[in-house]
């Protein structure tokens, strides 16, 4: 499976009010629902303000904006081919550019996962609306492993402990940060997980590249779960 990371670059036309959590810009104008879009950012900072109660954020006219836009090869490349100016959130936003970069990750010894949009990890021993507050790889990484795989839970279930043979994790530096999402708190995981490879497994590899490209956790399409993932 090849995995594709798009940056779509955009200007608003005129200064305007957006909601806190600004994926909402990047759904409006890529419409897919087979690929996952991150908030606005600035350089290689996201554009989220984390608050319990509903702060709008403000953009500025003719200044350059970037969401991300990720998933499988083609289904990146679809989804980018209706890409138009549109009028979101009270002004027209302006398409400057698109850069694409196929997805690879390299195996080393360590591996560095930095959260830099909440990230809201699924059980996945059971279907449940509860999340899970835990850094363990087999955890962290389940949507990924199902996804890649094309796994149901129960069949992932049978594999979290070969998974966690792998890939031991290290100390880590992780917080909770609570943001307002569709008039919801939504609280969820950032920070810098890291973890020790134990064993080269190309599933551990794909399950990785699954996650640069379409983030972990669920509500990857929403923006939740952006990560970058190092090898060290």
């Amino acid at each position: 499976m090849t995995y594709l990371l798009a940056e779509v670059v955009v200007t608003p036309t005129t200064s305007a009010i957006i909601p806190p959590f600004t994926s909402k810009v990047g759904k409006s104008l890529v419409l897919s629902r087979k690929v996952t879009i991150s908030p606005l950012r600035v350089g290689n900072t996201y554009l989220v303000r984390y608050s319990t109660v509903p702060y709008f954020m403000e953009v500025e006219a003719g200044k350059e904006y970037s969401f991300d836009v990720g998933g499988d090869y083609y289904d990146v490349i679809d989804a980018l081919k209706g890409l138009e100016r549109k009028k979101v959130f009270n002004t027209v936003w302006e398409v400057v550019d698109v850069k694409l970069r196929e997805v690879e990750f390299e195996f080393k010894d360590k591996i560095k996962v930095s959260v830099r949009t909440p990230a809201l990890i699924a059980d996945p021993l059971k279907k449940s609306k509860k999340k899970r507050f835990t850094n363990l790889f087999a955890f962290v990484f389940a949507v990924n492993f199902m996804d890649h795989l094309g796994l149901t839970r129960e069949e992932f279930r049978g594999l979290i402990l070969e998974v966690e043979g792998k890939v031991r994790e290290e100390p880590s530096k992780v917080w909770y940060e609570t943001v307002i999402y569709a008039g919801k708190k939504v609280v969820g995981l950032v920070g810098e997980l890291r973890y020790t490879l134990l064993e080269e497994d190309e599933r551990v590899k794909g399950a990785l590249e699954n996650a640069i490209a379409k983030g972990i956790g669920s509500s990857r399409r929403n923006g939740f779960g952006r990560v970058t993932v190092e090898s060290e």
